[in-house]
């Protein structure tokens, strides 16, 4: 399964989601599906890549050891982002009432599908 359909298969699975991303722990994006553009994704990427470099730092530094998910919720949309290894990530962009439950399961059953191929 190439990256784009998981992408859009993980939007379309999801209520509420938008958009998905595969980007690099420097944030880079490698690929993005955007069903309704809630915000700028390459704008995403680059904040992503320092809050990748804060949430590693705490969660290495009160003992978690790697951080392996972590959410943003705010008014105007939510970002789920799941590590797929060291270097990469993949996000999901909900709409404020959308299905983060669901949204965090499917992006855990999606990264095997990709993980091969990094």
């Amino acid at each position: 399964m190439s990256f784009s359909e998981v992408l859009k298969e993980t939007v379309d699975k999801v209520n509420g989601a938008v958009s998905s991303m595969i980007l690099a722990v420097d944030g880079i994006v490698v690929e993005e599906y955007v069903s309704e553009r809630l915000i700028d994704l390459t704008g995403l990427g680059a904040e992503a890549s320092a809050m990748i470099r804060d949430i590693s730092s705490a969660a290495e530094n009160l003992g978690l050891g790697e951080a392996g998910e972590f959410s943003i919720i705010s008014d105007r949309c939510g970002i789920i982002m799941r590590r797929i290894n060291s270097e990469y990530f993949m996000a999901l962009v909900l709409r404020p009432d959308g299905n983060y439950g669901k949204g965090r399961f499917i992006l855990k059953t999606a990264i095997p599908k990709i993980e091969g191929e990094f």
